[in-house]
């Protein structure tokens, strides 16, 4: 069984300036992570963080349709030690798949995320599921409806709770996921 995470988040920037959002390094580095790489071309592969900091997220891109959908793999692998040794992970043999559809909106652009393979009801899984709500759902929005020195204050103050934050939603995620299944 696997889980599938689908959030839409309407942001007030046109099609093509969100699709930039999510493809150029220079944006990723600013509201994503300061470590990115990405060749946003059908068969191109992306990376996000660093093995001596012991995470980073990669992938290949599946289909890249400018201002339209981008659909991409996406592993999870964990580092630890020095020099960074890989942990094992689920995601190495099965990376689960992401598909970002952007539709015009009359306030600029609907995004709907689909997120999908996770091991349901994994720690992966409301990590993601959080990670999308906060980093897409917030810090995107706030990135493209701002100005830059309006976005670069606003970050510079959530960053200090940041992971405290990101924790407690995950487990509230899961608690509410597991009173919903037992009730069923």
């Amino acid at each position: 069984m696997t889980g599938t995470i689908i959030r839409k988040i309407e942001i007030s920037a046109d099609p093509a300036r969100v699709f930039e959002a999510f493809t150029t390094k220079k944006d990723l580095a600013k509201w994503l992570s300061e470590y990115y790489e990405i060749t946003p071309v059908a068969g191109g592969k992306w990376k996000m963080g660093r093995e001596e900091d012991g995470w980073v997220s990669k992938g290949r891109f599946l289909e890249v349709n400018p201002n339209e959908k981008l659909v991409y793999t996406w592993q999870v692998n964990g580092f630890e030690g020095k020099p960074p040794v890989e942990k094992p992970n689920w995601s190495n043999e099965n990376p689960s798949k992401v598909t970002l559809t952007l539709a015009k909106s009359e306030k600029g652009t609907v995004i709907t995320i689909v997120h999908e393979g996770f091991p349901e009801r994994s720690e992966d899984y409301y990590s993601h599921e959080v990670g999308w709500e906060l980093q897409a759902g917030e810090v995107l929005k706030y990135y493209l409806e701002h100005s830059e020195n309006e976005f670069d204050k606003w970050w510079s103050g959530q960053k200090d709770g940041w992971d405290t934050r990101w924790q407690k939603m995950v487990e509230e995620h899961k608690t509410e996921d597991i009173s919903q299944y037992n009730s069923r």
